[in-house]
């Protein structure tokens, strides 16, 4: 089948909305009125799009190598339509009729192989519905390209005019439309990943958005479902992600530019102001401080990632400080009540930090949608080959001065602590509480156990190497 007959085979079914409808609200928005200018139209979009296509479009696609053929979207009926009672469901119609299509052309037409995978596989920061990103292994950690944020048509009606509803319902001093804080809402995560592309779709339409400047955010007209051939969302989205892949996906940070790679942010109302400092210097003027992200280390319930703090250029520059990053996105209350939960225990073991659990330099809000805890950089986290018969009793210690403290850590496991050269610490206090008696000797106990299989299994291999 030529790629013109693809094209027109593969138009996306009526959706039919069935009750009940999902309740869940649009995402808070990432609040940008301070980086993000007016809303523009993206000109000449459609026209880019087409001359991508158009030397392609006699071009076989193989349906036989396609994951696409068994849906059985490729013959197209007039009467067939799609039933979705919630985002989940969209979600899953859209990875069917616009994304996997998308991958069929990109890897049969342009030998592009790509993926479309969940945020924590794809994205440091932000929690956007899918990612775009290459390569045959989506658990490689910070390589998204691309950022699609789905709603229900319900939830985000189309607009009759994007750009000018935008535009006019933003500076409004009503609450915040479902229009504003969809928009808003991506291009946080745009904005957070040092992305220059995003996609917003409700299934009905699809939008494809573009960073420009310093500020500015650029818009395309819509792609309706019932759109065929290159001015369909499946042509729209083949485009995207063959632009971010051929051209750059790289945009810097409204605040500074920096290296690709590097997110910097900057905290904008502090919960928390510390210092790395010793007793007798000056407070540190965070309202002139930026921080480097670099290097995502792990992904659950918040994002961790190493780093530095820099001051801004002026006439009291700071040197340079290593930190450890903790970053919630705070757009439900469940997690920003784990954020506040942890900050609350860093501040109530105050007299622990430096010694048995990380400093907590400061702690505050970025575009207030997330938290960002900044901590001491203790060193790498523990596991079982790189620590040694020392350890356990600097483990244990910091169990146990946790414990005289009244709290318990709530997750006890080797990877919780970090080793250097100053001893072990305690980390991730996101689970720390007012503990009772039991659960201390509980949380011992793990220590122990923990410290039982290394030595198992350490005097397994001495024996294997005197064999």
């Amino acid at each position: 089948m030529q790629l013109s007959e693809y094209l027109k085979a593969i138009a996306a079914p009526e959706l039919i909305i069935c009750e009940p409808r999902s309740t869940i609200k649009t995402t808070n928005p990432a609040h940008p009125r301070e980086y993000l200018s007016d809303l523009t139209e993206w000109v000449g979009i459609k026209k880019d799009i087409k001359e991508l296509f158009e030397p392609k479009l006699s071009f076989e696609v193989d349906l036989q190598s396609s994951e696409f053929e068994h849906i059985g979207f490729t013959q197209k009926r007039t009467n067939r339509a799609a039933s979705c009672s919630d985002e989940n469901d969209v979600v899953s119609l859209g990875e069917k009729a616009y994304e996997s299509p998308a991958l069929t052309i990109l890897e049969e037409c342009f030998g592009i192989v790509g993926h479309f995978c969940h945020h924590r596989a794809g994205c440091n920061l932000g929690d956007p519905d899918r990612v775009f990103v290459v390569k045959d292994t989506p658990t490689e950690r910070g390589r998204g390209k691309l950022v699609v944020e789905w709603k229900t048509p319900w939830a985000l009606t189309t607009p009759n005019n994007l750009v000018e509803e935008f535009n006019d319902e933003r500076l409004s001093d009503e609450p915040p439309t479902r229009l504003v804080k969809a928009v808003s809402q991506l291009y946080g995560y745009m904005t957070y990943n040092n992305l220059e592309f995003g996609v917003l779709c409700n299934y009905e339409s699809l939008y494809l958005f573009r960073r420009v400047g310093d500020s500015g955010l650029e818009v395309s007209p819509p792609f309706k479902f019932s759109d065929t051939g290159t001015e369909s969302p499946v042509a729209a989205l083949t485009y995207i992600c063959h632009r971010v892949v051929t051209v750059g996906s790289f945009h810097y940070s409204p605040i500074e530019r920096g290296p690709s790679g590097t997110h910097i942010l900057k905290i904008e109302d502090l919960v928390v102001r510390g210092t790395w400092k010793e007793k007798d210097d000056p407070e540190i003027p965070w309202e002139r401080m930026n921080l480097y992200l670099t290097e995502r280390v792990t992904r659950n319930t918040a994002t961790v990632m190493l780093g530095e703090i820099r001051s801004q250029l002026g006439p009291r520059r700071l040197e340079s400080q290593k930190a450890v990053f903790k970053v919630y996105e705070i757009n439900t209350n469940i997690k920003k009540k784990a954020a506040d939960q942890e900050i609350e225990a860093y501040q109530k073991l105050k007299s622990l930090q430096g010694s048995y659990i990380p400093k907590l330099y400061a702690a505050g809000t970025y575009m207030k949608s997330l938290r960002v805890l900044i901590l001491e950089h203790c060193g790498k986290a523990a596991s079982p080959d790189c620590v040694d018969v020392d350890f356990w009793a600097q483990a244990r210690k910091a169990v146990q001065a946790l414990h005289k403290a009244g709290a318990v850590h709530g997750d006890i496991k080797l990877d919780n602590f970090t080793i250097s050269t100053l001893g072990a610490r305690l980390i991730d206090l996101g689970l720390c509480r007012q503990g009772t008696d039991r659960e201390r000797a509980e949380e011992l106990r793990d220590s122990d156990l923990l410290k039982d299989e290394w030595y198992k299994h350490h005097a397994v291999e001495e024996e294997d190497e005197a064999a």
